[in-house]
């Protein structure tokens, strides 16, 4: 995976520089917490909500975009699958994508740098966009997640397939806050809706997620990919 690759390369570079900065910071400054988001096409009320009340000062804010790998592409004759194509088609393609992402994200580094913080942001290739989350959660040990959801939070039912923010939130583990924001606003449930959401049959019959081919911390960094900032 062509981008997978480049973005390993730009991971070690990452490393070094979150060494660095962590060797510049006191050590009363050592409890402060990166904020991880996760963004898609329209998320920009979302970050700055984490902006305005989850990030504090030192603080950084990753990027979290899950996008879905290529399987096929779209041509003027349909769809049809890489192995139909030349590899020039292919790589074409897979930039046409990569300036699509690049653009797309644009928006929400801009929102960080404009409030002055820190902002990396961080790709993962998956077609089901909660576990590729969860995944990572353990990984990089997020200790807080802001997700967003269209969904608004007096529509849900019981027996309703859960929203992908309220499967991440049901399924992360104990020491990640995961914060659900919708319309710019926190989700706060009530003790009857938590109830129902940790007993709902669709909640209970999640398998733990797993991104295909990525089957320890290591095989999983290579599916990851890192960028402090984009090159248009």
């Amino acid at each position: 995976m062509e981008e997978a690759n480049c973005s390993a390369r730009m991971m070690s570079a990452e490393i070094v520089e979150i060494v660095e900065e962590t060797s510049m910071i006191s050590s009363k400054d050592m409890s402060v917490k990166d904020v991880y988001v996760a963004v898609g096409k329209d998320d920009l009320d979302v970050l700055k909500w984490a902006l305005d009340h989850a990030v504090s000062p030192a603080a950084r804010v990753f990027l979290v975009h899950v996008f879905p790998p290529i399987t096929y592409i779209p041509t003027p004759v349909g769809r049809l699958s890489m192995s139909q194509l030349s590899k020039e088609q292919v790589r074409v393609y897979k930039n046409e994508e990569h300036n699509r992402r690049s653009n797309l994200l644009q928006k929400y580094i801009r929102l960080g740098n404009e409030a002055k913080v820190t902002v990396d942001t961080m790709l993962l290739e998956s077609d089901v966009t909660a576990k590729a989350i969860l995944d990572l959660i353990p990984v990089l040990n997020i200790t807080s997640l802001v997700i967003g959801t269209k969904r608004p939070p007096c529509s849900r039912r019981l027996g309703k397939k859960m929203a992908t923010g309220e499967f991440v939130k049901k399924n992360a583990p104990d020491f990640c806050e995961v914060i659900i924001v919708h319309d710019g606003k926190k989700v706060v449930d009530s003790p009857q809706v938590k109830d129902a959401v940790h007993s709902s049959p669709a909640a209970s019959s999640q398998a733990r997620p797993e991104i295909t081919g990525c089957h320890s911390k290591k095989k999983f960094f290579e599916c990851v990919c890192f960028a402090g900032k984009f090159n248009n």
